[in-house]
């Protein structure tokens, strides 16, 4: 049966073809393993009938929580209390400069009864509170021979006449010492009649003092009367001392340094009173030869002079502080105050 075994052959032959490239097909795939597909199959699952084909139930969604609006966290209360505290303690001074002319400003833009009274009572508690500071100023005051001014003038009559007396002796002798150290030009113009009515205050001083008096005259011309007959004759004096203004008197040392005393007419008191004052601007008298010309009992207790003394132990630089403007303490202030005066 050559067909039949031809017909064989032919179907092994392609039966090999098919099988060779069912291996070709199944190589070229990836290698995916058996176990990877866990799902029973068709055989397995004979026993659920045709409801192997239910429906598998659908996974729940979990739902995502809603989120939450965050919440500022509250201002500390530092923060709150420093908001608080802001403006002036109430009912301070500082507090009272603020406020007290609105309270006014608010009664007369709307004079009620209650604007009225807010403001009568923020005035009446000023008044008040000023009677209290003044008693205690009083209190600290009284008795200090620092601060009493009783301790350096008198207050009655017969004890500061006393006092007016001695300063005026001793401005009498302290003139005739400028007398003896520098002497007095007095500038003077023809036609002047100001210079007229200075020139016997001037011819005073010479003859009661005992000054050296040199008369200066603008262009030469003798003074009327001939009250001073050795005047002398500007050569350019009065322009560099600055004179404009007639008459003009100035204070004169022995080695040619001037001072003025001043330009115009002067009383006599004020006379002596500027020779005194500019003596000492000058260095030609000392400070403590002047003030024995004031009317003061003491002299010697100058708070100025003491807390400002560089001298002694007691420092500023000790008790500084972190204020911004160098605020002492009254307490640190009074301690450091007690030591200058104690090293006085």
């Amino acid at each position: 049966m050559p067909e039949w075994e031809n017909m064989c052959g032919d179907m092994n032959n392609k039966t090999l073809k098919k099988a060779t490239l069912a291996l070709a097909l199944i190589a070229s795939m990836p290698n995916i393993s058996v176990a990877e597909d866990s799902r029973p199959g068709f055989y397995d699952r004979k026993a659920e009938g045709w409801f192997f084909y239910e429906v598998e139930p659908e996974e729940k969604e979990v739902p995502k929580p809603k989120p939450v609006a965050v919440q500022p966290p509250p201002p500390p209360p530092e923060q709150e209390q420093m908001a608080q505290s802001e403006g002036p303690e109430y009912f301070s001074a500082a507090w009272f400069r603020e406020n007290l002319p609105k309270y006014k400003d608010a009664w007369w833009d709307n004079p009620t009864i209650e604007n009225a009274k807010a403001f009568a009572y923020m005035q009446r508690f000023a008044m008040d509170r000023s009677e209290q500071a003044q008693d205690a100023y009083e209190l600290a005051i009284l008795g200090d021979p620092y601060l009493d001014e009783v301790s350096r003038r008198p207050y009655a009559t017969f004890a500061s006449q006393q006092v007016d007396s001695k300063a005026g002796k001793e401005r009498q002798t302290l003139l005739g010492t400028v007398a003896s150290r520098v002497g007095l030009f007095f500038f003077y113009q023809p036609n002047c009649e100001m210079c007229e009515i200075q020139a016997p205050i001037v011819k005073m001083l010479e003859q009661g003092y005992g000054f050296t008096v040199v008369a200066v005259s603008s262009d030469g011309t003798p003074f009327p009367g001939n009250i001073f007959p050795e005047f002398k004759v500007d050569n350019g004096h009065a322009e560099q001392l600055g004179v404009v203004t007639y008459p003009a008197l100035f204070l004169a040392s022995p080695d040619g340094s001037f001072a003025p005393v001043g330009q115009g007419v002067m009383s006599l008191p004020d006379t002596a009173n500027r020779i005194l004052v500019t003596a000492r601007r000058a260095g030609w008298i000392s400070d403590d030869e002047f003030n024995k010309t004031r009317a003061l009992v003491n002299t010697d207790n100058n708070i100025a002079e003491i807390l400002t003394d560089k001298t002694g132990e007691a420092s500023l630089e000790e008790i500084m502080t972190d204020d911004k403007g160098n605020y002492i303490p009254p307490e640190q202030l009074m301690d450091f105050i007690r030591e200058k005066i104690k090293e006085k």
